[in-house]
């Protein structure tokens, strides 16, 4: 199953993708292919809202990017979060080779996140999020995870 994962910046340079809960589209049987797109592009803002929390926990030195794995892998499903199934990937199952793609907030958009999380109530975090939607994620395929972790953060040696 496709599935969207919140992640950080530093989780590019790991040896193994992140394992946490993700979204994934949960169509209707029979459901339209334009309806299926929708469903994918409201698990992908699910999971870029998901890597915001990360960002406010994340240690100093992360980098202010919403990033998002596109992954495939098996999941157990954990709930519904509007039309999203909230899942959770099988523990040791996921792989980088089980990732097709990343999305990832533009360099200008860095600012914007930064707004967002350092939005003191909801009604500031509200127009922050509003005013970072304006920013759309980049698609990165997963051969480009190595220059981008090593241009994100080029003393970092994770790599496994």
């Amino acid at each position: 199953m496709r599935v969207y994962l919140p992640a950080l910046g530093s989780d590019l340079s790991a040896g193994r993708p992140p394992v946490r809960s993700g979204f994934a589209a949960a169509p209707e049987r029979g459901a339209a292919p334009d309806d299926i797109e929708v469903l994918e592009d409201d698990a992908q803002t699910e999971a870029a809202l998901a890597s915001l929390e990360l960002l406010r926990e994340a240690p100093p030195g992360e980098r202010s990017s919403r990033v998002v794995l596109a992954a495939d892998a098996p999941v157990t499903t954990a709930g519904e979060k509007g039309a999203s199934r909230v899942v959770r990937v099988e523990p040791g199952t996921l792989g980088w080779g089980d990732v097709a793609a990343f999305l990832i907030d533009e360099d200008g958009a860095a600012e914007a996140v930064r707004a967002v999380l350092r939005a003191g109530d909801q009604g500031a975090a509200d127009r922050a999020v509003a005013d970072l939607w304006e920013h759309p994620l980049e698609w990165f395929d997963i051969s480009e995870r190595d220059a981008l972790a090593a241009a994100w953060f080029p003393g970092r040696r994770d790599r496994g």
